[in-house]
């Protein structure tokens, strides 16, 4: 597979009658205004990107007609000489009879990748329409689909879903070395721009603000907080964190670094209980069988990696022990890798005899090993199952929908992100918690909603949780934070019974603001 390879090594994983063809009359002036339409619903070429597409649509949320306006196009950023740099292409969703209300929400949405589009955000369960998956989300549609999406959010707020450079339709502009934005801190800057851009076009700045990320979409929503408030005195009300890492010291397992195999353990035993893989009594309560695995993890189980070499022979056939009810696989096995097992050797191994290995980003999910399976499959069956349903119907609706016409192809994860992204200049784990933490204590109603999938093997709930309950928070910001898990994976709204959880959810903490 070489593409989908490159894929699965990172973490994967993450609105508009506000843009009137007016508020791109002056683009060659200013970087707060844009260029004048000249075809409309037709994408025009690299060199200038002019053109957004105005549709008007409506839905029915709890038997109230919702009208809206969809917006899609692209916002030329500008560096400091006032020549354009890139096209970074949006689609904007904004409630009718609205414009300039104070109260009414916007929020942001970014997935992850590095390098993913935001098309998984928009179709799954954000945007007014979803892609129609079965039995949880756990296997292939047996058709292509979309509907209404009566867990939207837009009836609590409008929606901007923003692909960074490089994916979806966003671009560099001629000229301009597009590997540039293929860094932590440059795509922190883009990102924090165009938000502040669109809040300027669209006289949005009273406009309670949210911004949710995905997976490493996370890691980009930290930076791009901090940013916001302390170079524009953007403000922002809430940040929605799906799936997120801000901390990779707690998934990047190495030598010397043993957190990712203590922190990943709960989400293994959870993948192992859903197959039937744990001995009887533990397969009795899976939340009672977390917890208790939760709390030797961090104990005992943390203990004894510490110990390293000290560790003593019966200390470490205990632990195997351990080890043994908690994943389901062998003594042997747990034994040659010295009790360190990552939650990729996990998905591996737990059903090799049976021909069959988990999916990374959703241990629910199996897959078919292939006759020649190395020990790393060249693919996610989870992340499979999104790809075709998501890609396909994204690409018809942007076209018959939103009448948006291109040539361009939708870029939604690009190997040559993932090949060119640089990570940190310093050569340490990325960690962008403190970014986090410095703008909460600098804007003490800045809320925090978390969510994660237990079944998630990519970016383990505890190793979530773990860092948010290390962020060095004043007692009195503690509050601020909500952490919730679902029965779900990394893409937690593949499930429609969770897609209604986390609207409930999601609808309190926006309108009520607990």
């Amino acid at each position: 597979m070489k593409k989908n390879c490159n894929y699965v090594i990172l973490i994967l994983a993450f609105m508009g009658l506000s843009f009137w063809y007016a508020a791109f009359s002056n683009a060659a002036h200013d970087e707060t205004k844009t260029a004048p339409v000249t075809s409309v619903n037709k994408a025009p070429e690299l060199s200038t990107f002019e053109t957004v597409s105005v549709t008007q649509h409506s839905i029915v949320l709890n038997n109230k007609t919702i009208y809206y306006t969809a917006t899609a196009g692209f916002l030329p950023l500008k560096d400091e000489s006032g020549k354009v740099e890139a096209n970074v292409f949006f689609i904007a969703y904004v409630k009718k009879n609205v414009q300039g209300d104070p109260q009414r929400p916007v929020t942001f949405a970014f997935n992850g990748g590095p390098g993913a589009a935001s098309m998984w955000l928009h179709m799954g369960g954000l945007g007014p329409k979803r892609v129609i998956m079965e039995a949880g989300g756990t296997i292939m549609p047996h058709k292509l689909q979309i509907t209404d999406n009566e867990f939207t959010w837009l009836d609590v707020s409008d929606l901007v879903f923003v692909d960074p450079i490089g994916t979806g339709f966003s671009r560099a502009a001629p000229g301009v070395d597009t590997k540039k934005f293929y860094e932590v801190q440059e795509d922190i800057r883009v990102a924090s721009r165009f938000i502040r851009l669109y809040l300027t076009q669209n006289e949005r700045w009273l406009s309670p603000l949210y911004i949710v990320g995905e997976s490493y979409g996370t890691t980009r929503t930290a930076g791009v907080i901090d940013k916001l408030q302390s170079e524009f005195g953007i403000y922002p009300h809430g940040v929605i964190l799906i799936s997120s890492v801000l901390d990779f010291q707690t998934v990047w397992s190495s030598s010397g670094n043993d957190l990712p195999y203590i922190l990943g353990l709960p989400s293994c035993t959870a993948s192992a209980w859903y197959h039937k893989r744990l001995p009887a009594k533990l397969q009795v309560d899976l939340k009672k069988a977390m917890d208790e695995v939760e709390t030797w993890s961090t104990s005992e189980y943390m203990t004894a990696l510490a110990k390293g070499d000290r560790l003593t022979k019966e200390e470490e056939d205990r632990i195997a022990d351990k080890l043994v009810a908690y994943t389901g696989l062998s003594k042997t096995y747990i034994l040659n890798n010295h009790l360190r097992i990552s939650n990729v050797q996990f998905a591996r191994e737990l059903m090799r005899n049976e021909g069959r290995f988990l999916g990374s980003m959703d241990g629910r999910v199996l897959g078919v090993a292939t006759s020649r399976a190395s020990e790393v499959e060249p693919f996610d069956p989870a992340f499979e199952l999104t790809i075709v349903p998501y890609l396909a119907t994204f690409n018809d609706y942007i076209r018959r929908d939103l009448k948006f016409e291109t040539s361009l192809n939708y870029e939604y994860l690009p190997d040559e992100v993932r090949r060119a992204w640089k990570w940190s200049a310093d050569g340490h784990y990325l960690n962008v918690s403190e970014s986090l933490s410095r703008a909460m204590a600098a804007n003490n109603r800045l809320r925090v909603f978390n969510v994660a999938g237990i079944y998630d093997l990519r970016t383990p709930y505890f190793g979530q949780r773990y860092t948010l309950n290390h962020l060095g928070l004043d007692e009195s910001l503690r509050g601020n934070i909500i952490f919730m898990t679902y029965p779900t994976g990394h893409q937690i709204y593949t499930s429609q019974d969770v897609l209604k959880m986390f609207k409930t959810d999601i609808s309190e903490f926006i309108t009520t603001g607990k």
